[in-house]
Protein backbone atom coordinates (compact mmCIF):
# COMPACT_ATOMS: atom_id res chain seq x y z
CA UNK A 1 0.00 0.00 0.00
CA UNK A 2 2.81 2.32 1.02
CA UNK A 3 4.25 1.57 -2.85
CA UNK A 4 1.03 2.57 -4.40
CA UNK A 5 0.67 5.54 -2.64
CA UNK A 6 4.34 6.82 -3.48
CA UNK A 7 3.56 5.84 -6.95
CA UNK A 8 0.45 7.96 -7.05
CA UNK A 9 2.52 10.79 -5.71
CA UNK A 10 4.61 10.73 -8.16
CA UNK A 11 2.59 10.19 -11.21
CA UNK A 12 0.95 13.43 -9.92
CA UNK A 13 3.64 15.43 -9.48
CA UNK A 14 5.32 14.67 -12.22
CA UNK A 15 3.64 12.90 -15.40
CA UNK A 16 2.98 16.33 -17.02
CA UNK A 17 6.29 17.30 -16.76
CA UNK A 18 7.64 13.71 -18.54
CA UNK A 19 5.14 14.36 -20.56
CA UNK A 20 5.81 17.69 -21.96
CA UNK A 21 9.45 16.63 -22.37
CA UNK A 22 8.60 13.63 -24.97
CA UNK A 23 6.12 15.62 -26.46
CA UNK A 24 8.92 18.03 -27.37
CA UNK A 25 10.93 15.76 -29.18
CA UNK A 26 8.15 13.46 -30.85
CA UNK A 27 4.65 13.20 -31.77
CA UNK A 28 1.63 12.96 -29.34
CA UNK A 29 0.62 9.34 -29.53
CA UNK A 30 4.79 8.60 -29.36
CA UNK A 31 4.88 11.29 -26.15
CA UNK A 32 1.95 9.40 -24.23
CA UNK A 33 3.43 5.92 -24.87
CA UNK A 34 6.86 6.58 -23.78
CA UNK A 35 5.21 8.06 -20.99
CA UNK A 36 3.66 5.44 -19.77
CA UNK A 37 6.96 3.22 -20.06
CA UNK A 38 8.77 5.63 -17.97
CA UNK A 39 6.23 5.30 -15.39
CA UNK A 40 6.51 1.54 -16.24
CA UNK A 41 10.50 1.80 -15.66
CA UNK A 42 9.37 3.98 -12.45
CA UNK A 43 6.79 1.83 -10.96
CA UNK A 44 9.08 -1.58 -11.26
CA UNK A 45 12.51 0.38 -10.01
CA UNK A 46 10.41 2.26 -7.13
CA UNK A 47 12.96 1.44 -4.49
CA UNK A 48 15.52 2.51 -6.95
CA UNK A 49 14.32 6.03 -7.14
CA UNK A 50 15.70 8.27 -4.72
CA UNK A 51 13.66 10.17 -2.41
CA UNK A 52 12.95 14.08 -1.85
CA UNK A 53 14.00 16.24 -4.66
CA UNK A 54 16.22 13.88 -7.08
CA UNK A 55 12.96 12.06 -7.87
CA UNK A 56 12.38 14.07 -11.20
CA UNK A 57 16.01 14.13 -12.36
CA UNK A 58 16.19 10.23 -11.91
CA UNK A 59 12.46 9.95 -14.13
CA UNK A 60 14.33 12.72 -16.73
CA UNK A 61 17.32 10.13 -16.72
CA UNK A 62 14.72 7.34 -17.31
CA UNK A 63 12.62 9.12 -20.12
CA UNK A 64 16.17 10.02 -21.51
CA UNK A 65 17.17 6.42 -22.09
CA UNK A 66 13.12 5.59 -22.91
CA UNK A 67 13.17 8.00 -26.07
CA UNK A 68 16.85 6.61 -27.07
CA UNK A 69 15.58 3.33 -26.71
CA UNK A 70 12.17 4.40 -28.83
CA UNK A 71 14.65 6.32 -32.06
CA UNK A 72 16.87 2.87 -31.78
CA UNK A 73 13.68 0.56 -32.44
CA UNK A 74 12.31 2.90 -35.56
CA UNK A 75 15.52 2.84 -36.85
CA UNK A 76 15.68 -0.99 -36.62
CA UNK A 77 11.97 -1.10 -37.51
CA UNK A 78 12.84 1.10 -40.68
CA UNK A 79 16.14 -0.99 -42.11
CA UNK A 80 13.54 -4.43 -41.50
CA UNK A 81 11.29 -2.09 -43.90
CA UNK A 82 13.75 -1.25 -46.21
CA UNK A 83 15.20 -4.62 -46.56
CA UNK A 84 11.65 -6.48 -46.51
CA UNK A 85 10.99 -3.89 -49.48
CA UNK A 86 13.97 -4.15 -51.34
CA UNK A 87 13.72 -0.23 -52.05
CA UNK A 88 15.24 3.04 -50.28
CA UNK A 89 12.14 4.08 -48.54
CA UNK A 90 13.11 6.13 -45.80
CA UNK A 91 10.48 6.25 -42.78
CA UNK A 92 11.97 10.29 -41.87
CA UNK A 93 11.58 11.30 -38.57
CA UNK A 94 8.67 11.41 -36.83
CA UNK A 95 7.33 15.07 -37.07
CA UNK A 96 7.50 17.83 -33.93
CA UNK A 97 4.82 18.75 -32.25
CA UNK A 98 5.52 22.19 -30.84
CA UNK A 99 3.26 24.60 -32.00
CA UNK A 100 4.68 28.21 -31.62
CA UNK A 101 2.60 31.26 -32.18
CA UNK A 102 4.88 34.04 -31.86
CA UNK A 103 7.17 35.30 -34.20
CA UNK A 104 9.94 35.38 -31.54
CA UNK A 105 9.88 32.09 -30.13
CA UNK A 106 9.36 30.38 -34.46
CA UNK A 107 12.83 32.42 -34.49
CA UNK A 108 14.24 30.78 -31.43
CA UNK A 109 13.33 27.06 -32.37
CA UNK A 110 14.59 27.40 -35.84
CA UNK A 111 17.99 28.68 -34.22
CA UNK A 112 18.03 26.32 -32.01
CA UNK A 113 16.94 24.03 -34.27
CA UNK A 114 20.41 24.61 -36.13
CA UNK A 115 22.28 23.76 -33.40
CA UNK A 116 24.07 20.56 -32.59
CA UNK A 117 22.08 17.78 -31.09
CA UNK A 118 24.48 17.60 -27.88
CA UNK A 119 23.91 21.58 -27.45
CA UNK A 120 20.32 21.28 -28.32
CA UNK A 121 19.91 18.25 -25.38
CA UNK A 122 21.99 20.31 -23.00
CA UNK A 123 19.48 23.97 -23.73
CA UNK A 124 16.27 22.22 -23.68
CA UNK A 125 17.60 20.41 -19.86
CA UNK A 126 18.93 23.47 -18.59
CA UNK A 127 16.06 26.12 -19.91
CA UNK A 128 12.88 24.17 -20.77
CA UNK A 129 13.11 21.31 -17.85
CA UNK A 130 14.73 23.73 -15.32
CA UNK A 131 17.38 21.42 -13.92
CA UNK A 132 20.11 22.23 -11.96
CA UNK A 133 23.14 22.12 -13.27
CA UNK A 134 24.32 19.83 -10.68
CA UNK A 135 21.58 17.58 -12.00
CA UNK A 136 22.46 17.76 -15.40
CA UNK A 137 25.95 17.05 -15.04
CA UNK A 138 24.77 13.69 -12.75
CA UNK A 139 22.22 13.23 -16.02
CA UNK A 140 25.20 13.35 -18.39
CA UNK A 141 28.02 11.80 -16.42
CA UNK A 142 30.25 14.45 -16.43
CA UNK A 143 31.00 17.15 -13.59
CA UNK A 144 29.04 20.33 -12.98
CA UNK A 145 31.76 22.43 -14.54
CA UNK A 146 31.94 20.78 -17.45
CA UNK A 147 28.23 21.37 -17.67
CA UNK A 148 29.01 24.98 -17.18
CA UNK A 149 31.40 25.42 -19.84
CA UNK A 150 29.33 23.19 -22.00
CA UNK A 151 25.94 25.55 -21.55
CA UNK A 152 27.86 28.68 -22.17
CA UNK A 153 29.72 27.20 -25.31
CA UNK A 154 26.06 26.09 -26.49
CA UNK A 155 24.38 29.67 -25.47
CA UNK A 156 27.19 31.35 -27.87
CA UNK A 157 26.17 29.41 -30.72
CA UNK A 158 22.91 29.92 -29.85
CA UNK A 159 23.20 33.76 -30.05
CA UNK A 160 25.63 33.60 -33.27
CA UNK A 161 22.77 31.49 -35.24
CA UNK A 162 20.30 34.52 -34.39
CA UNK A 163 22.03 36.75 -35.43
CA UNK A 164 23.46 34.97 -38.29
CA UNK A 165 23.00 37.27 -41.49
CA UNK A 166 21.06 34.60 -43.35
CA UNK A 167 18.62 34.66 -40.41
CA UNK A 168 15.08 35.70 -41.94
CA UNK A 169 13.11 36.72 -38.66
CA UNK A 170 9.80 35.04 -39.22
CA UNK A 171 9.93 34.91 -43.04
CA UNK A 172 10.52 30.86 -42.69
CA UNK A 173 8.56 28.54 -40.03
CA UNK A 174 10.67 26.40 -37.23
CA UNK A 175 12.56 23.12 -39.12
CA UNK A 176 11.30 20.17 -38.81
CA UNK A 177 13.81 17.38 -37.78
CA UNK A 178 13.71 16.19 -41.06
CA UNK A 179 14.55 19.65 -42.71
CA UNK A 180 17.93 19.67 -39.89
CA UNK A 181 18.54 16.67 -41.15
CA UNK A 182 18.57 14.76 -37.82
CA UNK A 183 18.21 11.27 -37.68
CA UNK A 184 15.78 9.36 -35.77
Amino acid sequence: MKDDLRFSRLYEAYSHRIYAYFKRRTDVSSAQECTADTFLVAWRRLDDIPPGDRELAWLYGVARRVLANRRRSLKRAGRLTKKLAGTATNPGPTPETIVVRRQEEEELLAAVGRLRPQDQELLQLATWEELPHEEIASLLGCSRHAVDQRLHRATRRLARELAHPGHQPSASPALSSEERGDAT
